[in-house]
């Protein structure tokens, strides 16, 4: 550690005054990044690991480039992580005006230049790139936070793209990279154009164990024996007896939850009494995050009871931030979480426990990535309250013991690699550049793609290239017009809409068989789960066999030669799903029925808002109104049948309220407008019916006054 005064001189001192009043020593990587130029603009990659200090450097660059008179962008592929960050910096720096960019567009987003800094996902300020682009300028800084995962098969690509195309935007700004420890940090470094930082400092020393057979070993061995064989019983018995909490990493939503009640058997009868009281409010506040709670609710709130929650996908969020926040205030004593949870939030435990070292591929059960082995231990140790964090890694037989010590413990992590080499990427950003006016010809969009990650690697897509403009052109999406290349008015708009190219072919197509005929609910709703932004439909061998023999008895209006055989077939119980969602079955129906889970439905929801706003986009485009696309785009967003549409347009009536309002006789927005106040009190509840009168009846209100 090193002393902040240390470094007075090679601070500005406005960032100086404002770091005084928070910190007396630098860590060692804040230390090496100030000496490597982090105020004199240079580039920057720190490879550390969780809780090394990362975030500070990328806040002191952040309020370096302020001084300066330009604008800061912080950037993460998780949405969770992005708005914890937010959080963090607006606390701490109250004076600044910050951004926070990480759903739809709002009014907000096209207003960027009024603020400091903008926080985003990066799939989002990819879109806004697209799209208001004129207003992003004066950037002297972009923070890439777990740039390491441009080696993800999901986020990795539009990752790679967004800091290819950020280096040729804003060749000034200075970049900060923050990353878990990796194999080839110095080859990323290179392509980033950056210094690098690298480091293993840790403030909190961590202790990596193995456990086998009811010993914990670690160099030496300790037996553990409080009465229970399987492994997870018995480390959760010990570590409860010792007062520490703990993080236990699960391969699926599945084993989360066994291994959650598992947990809850051995430690709820242990806790005291006061402990039980406030466990009792907190499991009643999950209960109650939905309108109707679903299983998944009930589970949970049960779990909570005992000190223990299990967190993944499927949560709402809402329910998400109740665990999180009561296991930091140590009310919960064990969480039970999927890996991602180790590329997220900030949440520390003493002790973890990494259950498995395997889950399920497209090759069976697989090795877990060191990576991820790393980042899961890195939780292990909370800052203020712990000299030692710990972290156990379960082997299972004698082999698992040998692949612990030479994949896991050894301290070799694998190299990231590029996954921008993919049909799907290729075509999606090359349409991005053409309409992003700084390409005109097939050799300019070459030179773009020798920029990346992935071009550095030694992978060559020149190939892929020519095939995604052959594409783009036949679709009409591009033109020829001499030797340049231009983007249509359909292209422009698919590029905007932030949809594949090739969901794009799919819309056009569908919206060119159904200009002469009424859509059909479900033929409608089978062509947005056909696009490729719903490419991981879960179905099992039976289900696939029912919607198969479906799909030969209906018309349906999706291009078989667009979309392949699976994903057609699939998009049937999501376009079944959907269907009962805007018959107003709710969450719970979801869950029993098709094994949705809350936080999974809600996602799915989302996504098909989106695609139906852009469906709805491309017929206007194509000269139709539709009034059936229209209409379901309204349905989906509220869950309500066609006869709730007049009603849910009032605000404070959702599809419950509305449906009251229907079986009571009140059908249309006239007839709600003439019952008096006491009748929607009876219906709505007092206050509801206060605002919805006062709603119906603010021009005669106006008037009055």
């Amino acid at each position: 550690m090193e002393s902040l005064t240390d470094f007075e001189k090679l601070i500005p001192l406005s960032v100086y005054n404002k770091l005084s009043s928070r910190i007396t020593q630098f860590m060692p990587p804040q230390a090496e990044a100030i000496k490597k130029g982090l105020f004199k603009g240079r580039n920057l990659l720190i490879s550390a690991p969780t809780a090394s200090g990362k975030t500070l450097i990328a806040e002191m660059a952040i309020l370096n480039t302020i001084s300066e008179g330009n604008k800061a962008v912080y950037l993460a592929p998780l949405r969770a992580l992005i708005s914890e960050k937010y959080e963090d910096f607006s606390r701490d720096n109250p004076e600044v005006k910050c951004l926070l960019s990480i759903g739809d567009y709002n009014e907000q987003d096209y207003n960027i230049d009024k603020y400091d800094v903008i926080f985003a996902s990066t799939e989002k300020f990819d879109s806004i790139i697209r799209n208001s682009i004129t207003k992003v300028r004066n950037i002297g800084c972009i923070v890439y936070d777990e740039i390491h995962l441009i080696s993800d098969m999901g986020r990795g690509p539009t990752q790679e793209f967004l800091i290819t195309l950020d280096k040729l935007l804003f060749p000034e700004a200075q970049i900060i990279g923050l990353s878990a420890t990796i194999g080839n940090a110095d080859e990323l470094a290179e392509w980033l154009g950056a210094e690098l930082v690298r480091s293993d400092f840790r403030p909190i020393k961590l202790s990596k164990k193995k456990y086998f057979e009811g010993e914990l070993i670690n160099g030496k061995s300790e037996k553990i024996n409080t009465g229970y064989d399987d492994p997870l019983s018995n480390i959760s018995s010990w570590l409860f007896k010792q007062g520490r909490q703990a993080l236990v990493f699960s391969q699926n939503k599945r084993n989360v939850v066994a291994n959650a009640k598992t947990i809850s058997t051995i430690i709820g009868s242990r806790l005291s009494i006061e402990e039980k009281q406030k466990l009792q409010h907190i499991s009643k506040e999950i209960l109650d995050s939905l309108e109707r709670p679903t299983t998944q609710c009930e589970i949970l709130s049960e779990l909570v009871k005992n000190g223990v929650a299990f967190h993944h996908a499927g949560l709402v969020n809402k329910q998400r931030k109740i665990v999180e926040n009561n296991f930091k205030a140590g009310l919960i004593k064990f969480i039970v979480a999927t890996p991602t949870l180790a590329m997220g939030v900030n949440l520390p435990a003493n002790t973890v426990i990494i259950n498995s070292i395997r889950r399920y591929g497209s090759y069976g059960m697989e090795l877990l990535p060191s990576i991820e082995i790393e980042q899961m231990m890195g939780r292990a140790g909370r800052p203020k309250y712990d000299s030692e964090g710990s972290a156990i890694i379960v082997a299972r037989n004698e082999a698992e013991l040998d692949i612990i010590d030479e994949k896991y413990l050894s301290g070799i992590i694998e190299p990231i690699t590029s996954k921008f080499n993919s049909e799907i990427a290729i075509r999606r950003y090359t349409l991005n550049l053409f309409c992003l006016g700084i390409y005109d010809k097939e050799d300019n969009i070459s030179h773009f793609f020798e920029e990346t990650f992935m071009h550095f690697s030694g992978i060559d897509v020149y190939d892929k290239i020519e095939d995604a403009i052959s594409f783009l052109e036949e679709n009409n999406f591009v033109e020829y017009k001499q030797d340049k290349i231009e983007v249509t008015r359909m292209g422009k708009l698919i590029n905007s809409l932030y949809i594949d190219p090739l969901t794009g072919s799919l819309f056009i197509n569908f919206v060119e068989k159904i200009k002469k005929k009424t859509v059909e609910e479900l033929d409608l709703l089978h062509v947005i789960f056909c696009s490729q932004e719903f490419r991981n439909i879960r179905v099992n061998q039976k289900e696939f066999q029912k919607y198969e023999e479906e799909a030969y008895s209906l018309e349906l209006s999706a291009d078989e030669n667009i979309v392949d055989y699976d994903r057609f077939v699939s998009a049937i119980k999501m376009a079944h799903v959907m269907q009962d969602w805007v018959s107003e079955k709710g969450e719970r129906y979801m869950e029993e029925e098709y094994g949705l889970l809350p936080g999974e439905f809600y996602n799915i929801l989302e996504n098909t808002k989106w695609l139906l706003y852009s469906l709805k986009e491309v017929a206007k485009v194509l000269g139709l109104k539709k009034r059936d696309i229209n209409e379901m785009e309204i349905r989906v967003k509220n869950g309500v049948k066609k006869e709730l549409i007049p009603l849910i347009t009032v605000p404070d009536i959702g599809r419950v309220r509305a449906r009251k309002l229907y079986n009571s006789g009140i059908t249309s927005l006239s007839l709600l407008k003439e019952q008096g106040m006491d009748k929607l009190s009876v219906i709505l509840g007092r206050g509801t019916a206060v605002k919805v009168y006062f709603y119906l009846h603010k021009e005669e209100n106006t008037l009055i006054k």
